[in-house]
């Protein structure tokens, strides 16, 4: 059957929808209507649709969106959504584009596009309301009635000194409650926490997780605030990076569900390909112990379950350990602790299930030894396992590579040649004792 395609329909459905929703109808449609229909009707959509493109293929919509009308987009975006799209754009394109825009705005966003990919500097906000606490209530109001006083929506009011150095805050409720002679000075808040300019995103969640902020000043070198950034975009950060985290410890660079087969393959195959290298190396740990493998077919069918215990009870302690250096909760942790507790989670688990194991393995080949050695087996891989699951992101951490990407396979590797290992070794010295 033909898959046609009804602009016009499309157009009704969509045309009151929230801007995000826009976004995902579009992304929605194959290639060839996405093409057609922002060539030609781009105009009927809101135009900070283009701020809610998911990042994996927001280059490529944008691309079919006529330049002159992605230019008019661009100028109604807040500063931070603008930067967010501008930074993915080739130097000439970014030139370009900057060049129609005012200079209020262009000035804005170069000063943002000079910090570094993915620092508080990027993502701020660079339009904020800061004022003296000289003023009262009343005349703050008064500056707020004003055409362009500030943003048109805010959470804080910033309090700042002479040298625009934030040093307190007032929440919005709390100014429409005060009466108006009510002076600025005796309602804000001096709990303040800044967020430097260069801090990384990591940073930037725990300090909003950890204090419950809903906006916080965003400061230079010489402490002067030149931002600020809000919940919102907190939101934004953290879902992308547990999304990130996610993708990584199941071997995935990036997300590739709305690629076709052939790139979707591509980008898959190199975690596959250091995947095949690490069931070689198992394998070759097999082919050790061969022969007794040929005398004793019952070790060949328990094998795998040692090494499958001790991949799961590994992947479990990597996983939250993984999490907690992303969300900086192992800070000030006495890491010793740390690891004899997940050598001691393992230990008491294996100890339960190599007898549980170990009584199937009985019942199931009537060999008392066999069942003896797959039991000890699983008794160890399991305290090793976990014992590895937190000290390789730990060390992972501390040379400065990303966790969540590199855990996964050395402890694969470590888990499957350990248990092989372990219990090919063990069943060994019991056939030939």
């Amino acid at each position: 059957m033909k898959n046609t395609f009804n602009s016009k329909d499309f157009i009704g459905k969509i045309k009151k929808k929230h801007p995000a929703d826009q976004a995902s109808a579009i992304e929605n449609l194959s290639k060839d209507h996405q093409f057609s229909f922002l060539k030609n009707h781009v105009n009927k959509l809101q135009p900070d649709f283009i701020a809610y493109l998911r990042d994996n293929n927001r280059d490529e919509i944008l691309s079919f969106i006529p330049k002159s009308k992605l230019i008019n987009f661009i100028k109604t975006l807040d500063v931070d959504d603008a930067v967010e799209i501008l930074a993915d754009f080739e130097r000439k394109d970014l030139i370009s584009i900057l060049s129609k825009l005012g200079s209020d705005q262009r000035n804005i966003i170069q000063d943002s596009l000079s910090y570094p990919e993915e620092s508080a500097g990027r993502i701020m906000n660079s339009e904020f309301l800061s004022v003296s606490m000289d003023l009262n209530v009343g005349e703050l109001i008064d500056y707020l009635r004003k055409p362009r006083a500030g943003p048109k929506d805010f959470y804080n009011v910033f309090i700042c000194d002479d040298n625009d150095i934030p040093i307190g805050y007032i929440p919005s409720g709390r100014i429409l409650r005060s009466k108006s002679q009510k002076k600025l000075s005796d309602i804000y808040i001096n709990d303040i926490h800044k967020i430097s300019s260069n801090s990384s995103f990591d940073d930037i969640s725990f300090i909003f997780r950890k204090y419950g902020l809903v906006s916080t000043p965003v400061v230079d070198e010489k402490d002067k605030i030149i931002g600020i950034i809000t919940v919102d975009d907190v939101v934004e950060i953290a879902h992308e990076e547990d999304s990130d985290d996610i993708q990584k410890l199941g071997g995935l660079f990036v997300n590739d569900f709305y690629k076709g087969a052939f790139s979707s393959a591509k980008t898959r195959f190199i975690w596959l390909g250091l995947n095949l290298i690490t069931a070689i190396l198992s394998s070759l740990v097999i082919d050790i112990y061969a022969i007794q493998l040929q005398q004793m077919i019952a070790i060949a069918v328990l094998m795998p379950i040692v090494a499958s215990m001790g991949g799961n009870a590994g992947t479990q302690a990597m996983t939250i350990y993984v999490r907690a250096i992303a969300t900086k909760d192992l800070v000030g942790s006495r890491y010793i602790n740390l690891i004899v507790k997940e050598f001691l989670i393992g230990s008491i688990n294996g100890f339960f299930l190599s007898i549980i194991m170990g009584l199937i393995a009985y019942f199931w080949f009537d060999n008392l030894m066999l069942a003896f050695a797959v039991g000890v087996s699983i008794l160890i891989n399991l305290g090793f396992a976990c014992l590895f699951g937190i000290i390789i992101p730990i060390t992972m951490n501390k040379l400065k590579i990303d966790p969540a990407l590199a855990s996964g396979i050395i402890l694969t590797t470590f888990t499957d040649v350990f248990g092989f290992l372990s219990f090919l070794s063990i069943a060994t010295y019991i056939i030939n004792f």
